[in-house]
């Protein structure tokens, strides 16, 4: 007899998921705020039928699973893998183009603002228009860069910002402009890109899990959930909100070359 067999299950929680390649073993993304994990499988048959259409008899075909989930968290590691790209980092000697948008209050005395960041470009390059806000931050006044009419003209020179005449102190302006993120103290940044030719990419997906055998409640274990060949949907609904989630979707493929065409496995280890 074996002397260690579990059958009935109670699970706690996903404890962390990992994609890892199949080429060398890395760990290409992992999460660890999982819910909602689902596991589903379907199959798909053929019929024979009669002259009137009635069914003979059916045949199994082929099977197909899926795993699908959602993170707590809005992740980025997880974004670019469903994008089929890296998350990038700025560095020195990689520098990475952000944004940036300011609302800045006209100070009572002087004629110049400063800006947080050092814009990308002189002149209208840089920055070709700012604009007044009203009280509830929408525009209400453009101002263009190197403007015919003095009173509504600006210019900037690196982070300094010469505001129009015409704005008095205490109004409010709105400046975009794009700058260069290069990794040193605060001025750092991250950037994920989805582009159209690129696809996420396959690998081997592990679940851990955690729970109890149903006989003994205080004994804790380890249920590993295992596609060996997984591959990340591209397919994804992102809602910025507070209690909005990052869903994803894996598919599990059968590994062609293995006689058993295995979709997935779960083993749960005996522990000390």
């Amino acid at each position: 007899m074996p002397k260690f067999d579990i059958n009935n299950f109670v699970i706690d929680r996903v404890r962390r998921g990992v994609m890892f390649s199949t080429d060398n073993g890395e760990a290409l993304w992992s999460l660890t705020q999982v819910e909602d994990p689902s596991l589903k499988m379907t199959s798909e048959t053929g019929e024979a039928v009669d002259a009137l259409g009635s069914t003979i008899m059916q045949f199994d075909r082929s099977k197909a699973c899926e795993f699908s989930g959602s993170n707590s968290l809005f992740d980025l590691s997880l974004l670019a893998a469903q994008s089929g790209t890296e998350k990038q980092i700025a560095a020195t000697g990689k520098k990475l183009t952000m944004e940036m948008f300011e609302e800045i209050e006209i100070p009572a005395d002087g004629t110049t603002v400063t800006l947080k960041k050092t814009p990308i470009g002189t002149g209208a390059a840089g920055i070709p228009f700012i604009y007044k806000l009203k009280g509830d931050s929408t525009f209400i006044e453009k101002f263009e860069y190197g403007s015919d009419d003095a009173t509504k003209q600006f210019t900037f020179s690196g982070t300094t910002l010469t505001f129009p005449t015409s704005l008095e102190a205490g109004d409010e302006i709105f400046v975009s402009y794009s700058y260069e993120a290069d990794g040193s103290d605060g001025n750092g940044g991250v950037i994920v890109e989805n582009n159209a030719t690129e696809f996420a990419k396959a690998g081997k997906f592990v679940m851990e899990v955690i729970g109890c055998d149903v006989c003994n409640a205080s004994k804790k274990y380890f249920a590993y959930v295992v596609l060996p060949q997984a591959k990340l949907k591209s397919d994804f609904d992102l809602s910025f909100k507070v209690d909005g989630k990052h869903p994803f979707t894996i598919e599990a493929m059968q590994q062609y070359c293995d006689r058993k065409k295995k979709l997935f496995y779960i083993a749960i280890p005996e522990m000390d």
